[in-house]
């Protein structure tokens, strides 16, 4: 939860959360509709963070980080601040680079792994547009990103057909067995300066009536 104190841009930061089940296919930031959460002792109470589906199942969730603890960010905070939420990412990624400088990239079996510095959880580079353009000036054709993990970011070129043809296998088993840390199933396109879902999310398994 949040407290009434003022919000200082320099404490934006987000992270990247599956929403079970989506498969949106366009990228943009979409508000998610306030909802309520169930308090001690019953009863509800209603919740509206700054949390926006980005597609596939991702969705971003706006964050401000204290020396304390981390809290959510309440949509009318965003507004308090006077940012969009294209602005307000915008912020994010500024400090994530100031607190944690620029992901580095390493070989990971046939694919290339995402990697930040230790703190943090490498799957926010996702949202970093500017680390994708430049994988684009290496692969034109374009590249294909998966997240299966909070911890991990993985991603191969596009022409690489035998890369690719390993992550349509094994995203979705990687991300099926990674209990708290699971993220999102699908494989991404990111071509054209823009984003894509090349395969969509598994379906979240049936459940037992």
């Amino acid at each position: 939860m949040s407290t009434p104190s003022a919000i200082d841009p320099d404490t934006l930061l987000f992270v990247l959360r599956e929403r079970p089940g989506a498969n949106k296919e366009d990228e943009s930031l979409a508000l998610v509709d306030a909802f309520e959460v169930p308090l001690p002792g019953g009863g509800a109470a209603p919740l509206a963070p700054a949390w926006f589906d980005l597609i596939g199942d991702l969705q971003l969730r706006l964050v401000r980080e204290t020396p304390e603890t981390t809290f959510t960010l309440l949509a009318d905070e965003l507004h308090d601040l006077k940012l969009t939420a294209g602005e307000a990412l915008d912020v994010a990624l500024a400090n994530l680079h100031r607190r944690h400088g620029e992901a580095t990239v390493q070989p990971w079996h046939n694919l290339q792994r995402v990697a930040g510095r230790p703190g943090i959880f490498d799957s926010v580079y996702f949202a970093d547009r500017g680390f994708w353009r430049a994988r684009l000036t290496e692969h034109p054709g374009g590249v294909v990103v998966a997240a299966p993990r909070v911890d991990a970011l993985l991603f191969a070129p596009a022409s690489d057909i035998a890369a690719v043809g390993s992550m349509r296998q094994g995203i979705p088993r990687l991300q099926a067995e990674a209990g708290d840390y699971r993220l999102s199933s699908a494989l991404y396109l990111f071509e054209d300066d823009r984003w894509s879902v090349l395969q969509p999310a598994v379906p979240a398994p049936a459940t037992a009536d």
